[in-house]
């Protein structure tokens, strides 16, 4: 062991030691960015799980249902059904404020179920009337390009 000497051997641990800890960071780093991805899309299915719940308003609204020719809610009971899925967009507006969901994704999933509600003119009679009760709903159908105000 010609010119090694005790300093040069607690370089060589120190370098060791460096190597392991950038390698648990880059670990640590990878499966943080796995994690995070994952419980964004479990936040995605949970999302479509809240939908679901109001599948009967969004079905009367879209193209061909029952909501989507001239009519509308009418009984305190199918106002109230629409009022909770109005409601939900609304918190949608929270978390796209709040950078909780990205917007591209929302848009690409959602945009249309706004659109739907925006061509029924009983809800668009109701947002127009009562717009100080609706500020988050109207915020993010501006935020998606829809108008709904007369």
């Amino acid at each position: 062991m010609s010119g090694f000497t005790v300093s040069d051997l607690k370089d060589i641990v120190t370098i060791i030691g460096v190597v392991i800890a950038a390698t648990s960071l880059a670990f640590t780093a990878i499966n943080t960015l796995t994690t995070v991805r994952t419980n964004r899309a479990k936040f995605w299915l949970d999302l479509r799980d809240r939908f679901a719940k109001h599948d009967e308003v969004h079905r009367l609204l879209r193209p061909g249902g029952d909501w989507s020719t001239g009519k509308g809610p009418e009984t305190a009971e199918e106002w109230a059904r629409v009022e909770a899925y109005l409601g939900l967009f609304e918190h949608c507006e929270i978390m796209l404020e709040q950078g909780l969901i990205d917007e591209r994704t929302f848009r690409e999933i959602y945009v249309y179920r706004l659109k739907n509600m925006a061509a029924n003119s009983y809800i668009r009679e109701k947002l127009n009337r009562h717009a100080g009760g609706w500020s988050r709903l109207l915020a993010l159908m501006k935020r998606m390009g829809i108008d709904v105000l007369s």
